[in-house]
């Protein structure tokens, strides 16, 4: 058996965690974290639930490993490429006999500039995990050749390793690939590759100022106006690359916020509330049965449940 105290590391300033004395958005280290990392090494137990704003990867290659994403259980399975938006709460609970795991942390930005399936990336948006059908499409050379080039002085071969991830994850798109875990409040819909660079850097920015300000009362015409756009004009390519409403967006993350804290603090759920940015009691309970079928207080007790089961 693992021992689990070996394990344990020093908190990433760039993850958000359950245990954090000072509560952050999931999205709130976008501005902070634009480079992309690579990891590989063997998997470690996590004690508690984390987030951040980046698109994760996770290729374990020599055994299984399991996580709670969204409070359901997700087994990876020996290399199998499995990717997910890690804005929503996760926590690796069984590392198993794995090794060897290749983990990515992509910038949304990097993510969305990349022509890869338009169903896949709305998938991914919307808060579903997505596996590659076919196994070893990635070998380990490849992944510690990437870690040591994205640290090159170099700025070519720095971007030589972020096509060629690029690439991958194109391969992986082409190559087939299902959902393991599906959001079920989420209506997706299949759209044409029609999302420009224009688009896709305004987006890029209005993400960044969501993350800052997502407790805050925060109006389409105030997101429009930090990046200089027609909020009608901000609102529709905001909804054309994200594939959903910027109000739907901000009300995901406040939710998997709540989530977060719900799971592994003793917070009162008023005070998750305020602090996730939600301003009304009424409104947050009904958002939050919608968004995830039930009370918060069921969904606490089922968290710790699972937790103690562990």
């Amino acid at each position: 058996m693992m021992d689990i105290s070996q394990t344990r590391r020093t908190p990433d300033p760039h993850m958000c965690s359950s245990t954090d004395s000072k509560t952050r958005s999931p999205m709130s280290l976008y501005s902070e974290y634009q480079r992309m990392d690579i990891e590989l090494r063997s998997p470690r137990f996590m004690e508690s639930c984390h987030w951040h704003g980046q698109v994760e990867v996770n290729v374990p290659f020599d055994g299984d490993v399991e996580y709670l994403i969204n409070n359901e259980v997700v087994q990876i399975k020996q290399g199998h490429i499995t990717l997910f938006w890690a804005c929503t709460p996760h926590q690796l609970t069984r590392p198993g006999e794995c090794q060897n795991m290749a983990i990515f942390n992509l910038p949304m930005h990097l993510f969305l500039s990349w022509p890869l399936d338009r169903q896949l990336i709305n998938h991914v948006t919307h808060g579903m995990v997505i596996k590659s059908l076919a196994a070893q499409q990635l070998s380990p050379f490849e992944v510690q050749r990437w870690q040591q080039e994205i640290n090159s002085p170099n700025e070519q071969i720095r971007q030589l390793a972020i096509d060629e991830i690029g690439l991958m994850l194109k391969r992986f798109s082409l190559s087939g690939w299902q959902p393991i875990l599906v959001n079920k409040t989420a209506r997706t819909r299949s759209v044409g590759n029609n999302v420009s660079r224009h688009a896709q850097f305004y987006v890029s920015q209005m993400l960044e100022f969501i993350g800052a300000n997502f407790d805050q009362a925060l109006t389409i015409e105030q997101v429009a106006e930090h990046v200089k756009l027609n909020p009608n004009y901000a609102m529709g390519i905001f909804q054309r690359v994200m594939q959903l409403t910027m109000k739907q967006y901000i009300t995901a993350m406040r939710v998997n916020h709540v989530r977060a804290l719900l799971s592994d603090t003793d917070k009162s759920i008023l005070d998750i509330a305020l602090t996730a940015g939600f301003h009304s009691s009424s409104s947050f309970y009904s958002t939050f049965n919608k968004y995830v079928g039930m009370s918060p207080q069921n969904y606490r007790k089922l968290r710790q449940l699972r937790g103690a089961g562990n």
